[in-house]
């Protein structure tokens, strides 16, 4: 059974420094970053949304396609849209470069929704891990007040009492490599994930 959630897949970066391809293009073991986690998604929720810049590159993908309504193009603009066209009155964001996204993980963040929650996030060593995080509907015109107000920090947004932070020791016991977090900005990182992808999970 899928979870009544959609799985929103941000893709609008600037792609700076990994020039050339899209990200979500490049291939982490025998898979395109974009198939591994589009996989997941579908086997997960009853609908997957991709938020990108050129819609024409992701024809043929079975899944809607959708472009920032806010023109600022950053990561909150994004979520605004994929939290707009979702049908679903919950959203789990996840940005296109994360080869190593956790079934689990996201399982656990998905089952922690509960009334009066507006956001479902975990907390790391590191702090909060907004691209990795569930989001009700009622946080759109939050966000829609920042975008205006040009806040564009994701966490900007948070009211506190409606913030469910999931601790990292509950994380751990699901993913102990924590290779749900590793992202793919640079070279470095691309030739990091393809080593990891050969190295079984711990």
């Amino acid at each position: 059974m899928k979870y009544d959630c959609t799985g929103v897949i941000l893709a609008g970066g600037k792609n700076s420094r990994l020039p050339g391809e899209k990200k979500t293009f490049r291939r982490v073991g025998d898979d395109m970053i974009l198939t591994r986690i589009h996989s997941l998604f579908s086997k997960l929720f009853n609908e997957v949304i991709i938020v990108v810049n050129d819609p024409m590159d992701f024809v043929g993908w079975d899944m809607m396609v959708v472009t920032d309504i806010h023109p600022s193009r950053c990561a909150l603009a994004g979520l605004h849209a994929g939290l707009f066209y979702a049908s679903n009155p919950w959203v789990y964001v996840t940005a296109c470069d994360v080869p190593f996204a956790n079934e689990q993980v996201i399982r656990h963040l998905i089952s922690q929704r509960e009334s009066g929650a507006e956001v479902i996030i975990p907390r790391t060593d590191d702090g909060l891990e907004p691209l990795t995080a569930a989001y009700s509907k009622e946080c759109i015109p939050l966000i829609e007040t920042n975008l205006e107000k040009k806040i564009f920090m994701i966490k900007k947004f948070f009211r506190k009492k409606k913030i469910k932070e999931i601790p990292v020791s509950e994380l751990k016991k699901l993913d102990p490599s924590m290779r749900f977090m590793f992202n793919v900005n640079t070279p470095e990182d691309l030739e990091t994930a393809r080593l990891l992808v050969k190295i079984p999970k711990f």
